[in-house]
C-alpha cells in the first residue's frame, strides 16, 4: 500500500502585508486627489526592497498638515512599524547584540549618574517626592502584603512559559533567594494543607528538595518592534509571589489619590485629545523607563520599611543572553510584578513635586500611566532636566509639546482628530489556510475600526478577494467577536460592501432574534491536568485574577454538580488557566453519595503558545439596527 503524504497549501503574508500597502496607497491617492503620493515609497513596495521600503516611509508633520492627510501619512509609516519581514535590515542575532548592548549602555548610563552631585532643585524635588511617596504609601504591612500575594501568571525561574499554570508554582523545587525562601516559608510551613501537598511530593521523588536558591536571574528578549527587541526578566517563582503581592498594594494605595490603574488609560486618551487642539498638555515618554529606575533612586524616594521588602522580593545579579553575569544598576525591569506601579507612582511623585516647589501647590492636572506622562506645558523644561538630572532618558521621538499631536496609552490624536493608525504585528513566514484566513480577518477589522470603508474601497476589495481564494465564502461574526474569528459586523447590514456580493457566507435566521454562522476559532492544545490542590487553595484562600489565557472553552459538561464543582475549584475565566471537560475516554463512575452512574471528570491546562485554528458553528444575536 502506498504511503499519500497530502501537501497542505502554505500562504505568505509577507507578500499579503506589502499589497495591503499599494492598495492603501491606492485608496489614500483616490481620498486625497493626489495620484503622485507616495510615488516613493510605492515603487520600493514593487521591487519588495525591505531597505528601500523603511527608507522611503513618509515623514510626519506635527505642525503644519491637514488632519485627514496626518492620518494617512501616519497610517502608511506606521503599518510596517511592529512588521518584521523574513529578511529585514536586521538579523536575529544582531538585534539580540544591539538589545544586549543596549541594556549595557543604560547600566552604563545610571552609574554615571549619582544623586550626591544633582543641582540643589533636583535635591530639593527628590526629598518633596520621597515625602509624597511616604504619604501615599503609609506604613508596610506584612500581614496584608501576605493576604495579597498570588502566583504571576507567566514564566518564572524553573517555570517556562509553555507550562506556566497555577499547579506549576506549586512543583517542588520553588526557585527563590535565600531571603525569599526565609519569608515565604515562614508562612507555608505553618500551613498544613501545602506541606502534605509537598510532602507528597517528596515521598515519590525523594531526590527532590522544597526549594531552589537563586542567585541571579535571565535577561530575556521578546519581539517589539523591526528594529529592537523588549528586556524583560523572569522572576523567581517566590519572588514573583512577593512582587504580585506588592504590586497590588502600590495600586490600591495610588487608587486611594485618584489614580486607578485600571481605568486611567481612558482618562490619558481623553486629555492627549485635549492636549492636541490647546496645546496646553505635554504627553511624554521615556527611553527604557523600568530600565533606568536606579537602585539609589529607589532607596532615596521609598520608606525604609518599604525598601526593605523590595528589596527582598528581587535578584540584583543579571545573566545576559550571551551568559554574562552583571550586577545590574536597574532596580526591576519588566517581568517583576510591582514594576508597572512602582514606576508610575516614581514619576508621579516626581512631577507632583516640581509643580509644587515651582508653583507652591498651584493645582494642576498631572497624570501618570507607566512612564506615559501628562503635564502642562509649562512644567516641561523643568521636568526634562530633572528627569536627566537623576538618570532618566526622554524619549524625544515619542515625547510632544509643540505641534498638534499628541499620542498616550494608545490614543493618537492630531488637531482632536483620532488618527490612530492600524498596526499588525509579526507573524511567521509561511502559515496554512485557516491561519491565513484568521490574518485576513485581523486586518480588516483593524482597518475598518479606523477607517470608513468608503476610504479603503481598494483595500477591502483585495482582502475580501483574498478571502475568496482562501475560504471559498467570508465569515460574518457579532460585533463582540474577536478579530480573528470573521468579519466583525454591529448588525448584518452594517457593511454596505457586503450586501451585494455572493462570497460572503449569510447567518441564517433560526428566529427569535437568533443567527446560526461560522466563525473561525484559534484551539489552544491541552494537556490533562490532575494536580487540583493548588486550584483549590487559591480559591479558597480568595485568589482571583485575570486568566493568562484564552479561555473561551465551553465550561458545562451537562451535569448539576458541574457548576458547584466549577464554583469550588475556581474554575472559571477569573481563575484560569484550568478548564474542566469530560474525560476523553468519556467514562463513567459510580457516586457513592447517591449511587448514581455520573459522567467522569477531568481537568485541562491550556498549553500555551500551541493550538491551531478550526472552523465551528454559532449561535448568537447581531444588534439591531437603531
Amino acid at each position: 500500500m502506498k504511503n499519500r503524504s497530502v501537501k497542505r497549501k502554505s500562504f505568505t503574508p509577507e507578500v499579503l502585508m506589502q499589497n495591503v500597502a499599494k492598495t492603501l496607497i491606492s485608496d489614500f491617492r483616490a481620498s486625497s486627489g493626489d495620484p503622485t503620493m507616495y510615488c516613493s515609497h510605492l515603487s520600493a513596495l514593487s521591487r519588495g526592497d525591505v531597505g528601500e521600503i523603511r527608507a522611503t516611509i513618509p515623514k510626519l508633520d506635527v505642525l503644519n498638515s491637514h488632519p485627514a492627510q496626518f492620518k494617512r501619512d501616519y497610517q502608511i509609516a506606521s503599518l510596517f512599524k511592529r512588521y518584521r519581514f523574513e529578511k529585514d535590515l536586521f538579523s536575529d542575532a544582531e538585534l539580540v547584540d544591539s538589545s544586549i548592548q543596549k541594556f549595557m549602555d543604560v547600566q552604563s548610563h545610571i552609574a554615571n549618574h549619582t544623586l550626591n552631585t544633582v543641582s540643589a532643585f533636583t535635591d530639593r524635588v527628590l526629598s518633596a517626592a520621597a515625602v509624597y511617596i511616604s504619604k501615599v504609601l503609609g506604613k508596610y504591612s506584612d500581614e496584608e502584603h501576605r493576604d495579597l500575594c498570588r502566583f504571576g501568571r507567566r514564566a518564572s525561574v524553573g517555570v517556562p512559559s509553555r507550562l506556566a499554570c497555577e499547579a506549576a508554582r506549586w512543583e517542588l523545587p520553588l526557585s527563590g533567594s535565600p531571603e525569599q525562601i526565609s519569608w515565604f516559608d515562614s508562612e507555608m510551613s505553618h500551613i498544613d494543607c501545602v506541606q502534605e501537598y509537598w510532602i507528597n511530593q517528596l515521598d515519590s521523588d525523594p531526590n527532590r528538595s522544597n526549594y531552589q536558591e537563586t542567585s541571579s536571574l535571565k535577561l530575556t528578549l521578546v519581539p517589539k518592534t523591526f528594529k529592537s527587541l523588549r528586556a524583560i526578566m523572569p522572576n523567581t517563582t517566590i519572588g514573583s509571589y512577593m512582587s504580585h503581592g506588592l504590586g497590588i498594594i502600590m495600586r490600591n494605595r495610588l487608587k486611594r489619590i485618584g489614580y486607578n490603574l485600571s481605568t486611567l488609560q481612558e482618562r490619558h486618551r481623553l486629555l492627549a485629545q485635549r492636549g492636541s487642539v490647546t496645546g496646553y498638555y505635554v504627553t511624554a515618554d521615556l527611553s527604557s523607563a523600568s530600565d533606568t529606575i536606579s537602585v539609589a533612586l529607589v532607596n532615596r524616594l521609598f520608606p525604609k520599611d518599604w525598601c526593605d521588602i523590595l528589596h527582598r522580593s528581587r535578584i540584583g545579579t543579571v545573566v545576559l543572553p550571551n551568559g554574562c553575569a552583571v550586577e545590574s544598576q536597574t532596580f526591576c525591569t519588566m517581568g517583576i510584578g510591582y514594576t508597572f506601579p512602582l514606576q508610575t507612582l516614581v514619576f508621579l511623585a516626581l512631577l507632583k513635586s516640581i509643580n509644587a516647589i515651582m508653583f507652591n501647590r498651584v493645582r494642576c492636572t498631572i497624570s501618570v500611566y507607566g512612564d506615559d506622562m501628562i503635564y502642562p506645558r509649562h512644567l516641561h523644561e523643568t521636568v526634562a532636566r530633572v528627569l536627566g538630572e537623576v538618570g532618566f532618558i526622554m524619549n524625544v521621538d515619542k515625547t510632544f509639546c509643540e505641534g498638534d499631536f499628541r499620542e498616550s496609552c494608545g490614543g493618537d490624536y492630531y488637531r482632536g482628530v483620532d488618527v490612530r493608525p492600524f498596526q499588525p504585528q509579526n507573524g511567521p513566514a509561511s502559515v496554512g489556510s485557516k491561519t491565513y484566513e484568521a490574518i485576513l480577518y485581523k486586518i480588516l477589522n483593524g482597518l475598518l475600526r479606523r477607517w470608513s470603508e468608503y476610504e479603503i474601497g481598494a483595500t477591502i476589495e483585495y482582502i475580501m478577494s483574498e478571502l475568496g481564494r482562501t475560504a471559498g465564502v467570508a465569515k460574518l461574526v457579532p460585533g463582540d467577536f474577536p478579530d480573528d474569528a470573521g468579519i466583525r459586523c454591529p448588525t448584518l447590514r452594517h457593511w454596505s460592501f457586503l450586501t451585494s456580493r455572493t462570497d460572503v457566507a449569510t447567518p441564517k435566521n433560526m428566529g427569535h432574534g437568533i443567527y446560526r454562522f461560522s466563525y473561525l476559532r484559534f484551539t489552544a492544545n491541552k494537556r490533562e491536568e490532575t494536580r487540583h490542590e493548588p486550584y483549590l487553595w487559591l480559591a479558597l484562600n480568595g485568589g482571583s485574577r485575570a486568566p493568562s489565557g484564552d479561555l473561551r472553552e465551553p465550561i458545562a459538561v451537562g451535569h448539576p454538580l458541574t457548576k458547584l464543582i466549577n464554583n469550588l475549584c475556581g474554575c472559571d475565566v477569573q481563575v484560569g488557566p484550568l478548564i474542566w471537560g469530560p474525560h476523553p475516554d468519556d467514562l463513567t463512575v459510580r457516586s457513592n453519595i447517591t449511587g448514581r452512574r455520573l459522567r467522569r471528570l477531568a481537568s485541562y491546562v491550556v498549553d500555551f503558545g500551541t493550538g491551531r485554528y478550526k472552523r465551528q458553528s454559532g449561535f448568537s444575536c447581531f444588534e439591531s439596527r437603531s
